[in-house]
């Protein structure tokens, strides 16, 4: 046995893993942070842009980007814990290939301003999404709750991201 008061080394393990999985969130969040309208109100050619009427105000996106970034890191290692990504290796590259699109999507639209890519981006990592949540939810129901409000705010901006499209095209 350790020291009184040492964590044991099974639960050690876990809470690295979250710290891991909010460290890599993090760092997606942070890369699309790079192309994303500045916290200092400079949004370049955004606001020239037609939006539909329903659109979130983009004050309080990057508050709600945060916190979606969270629920990822939460939900993968979640899942983690179940050990699945050794015999379902989708859990795992899934979730890679969604947190690279999520991450490059501020690329696309912000950085290329070119809402199209954007779209074409977003539809992919709804289809892969769901996917995961078909998958997510099995493992483990809270990660896939948790997934599912990812999924919820991603309809939120693929809707928005298609109407700019559509508006502006």
């Amino acid at each position: 046995m350790g020291e009184p008061g040492e964590i044991s080394s099974p639960l050690r393990r876990q809470w690295m893993a979250l710290v891991f999985f909010v460290l890599v969130c993090g760092l997606a969040a942070l890369y699309a942070s790079l192309y994303a309208p500045s916290a200092s109100g400079v949004w370049g050619w955004y606001p020239k842009l037609q939006k539909p009427a329903w659109a979130p105000e983009p004050a309080w996106t990057g508050q709600v980007s945060a916190a979606y970034y969270a629920v990822l890191a939460v939900s993968m290692w979640r899942v983690w814990r179940t050990g699945a990504f050794r015999n379902v290796p989708i859990t795992m590259a899934g979730f890679g290939a969604v947190l690279f699109l999520q991450a490059i999507w501020s690329t696309l639209f912000y950085g290329m301003h070119n809402p199209l890519l954007g779209f074409a981006d977003l539809a992919v990592i709804a289809l892969l999404g769901s996917v995961l949540w078909l998958t997510y939810r099995q493992l483990d129901p809270l990660a896939g709750w948790l997934w599912l409000a990812y999924l919820a705010w991603l309809g939120v901006l693929l809707a928005v991201n298609g109407a700019i499209w559509w508006l502006n095209g």
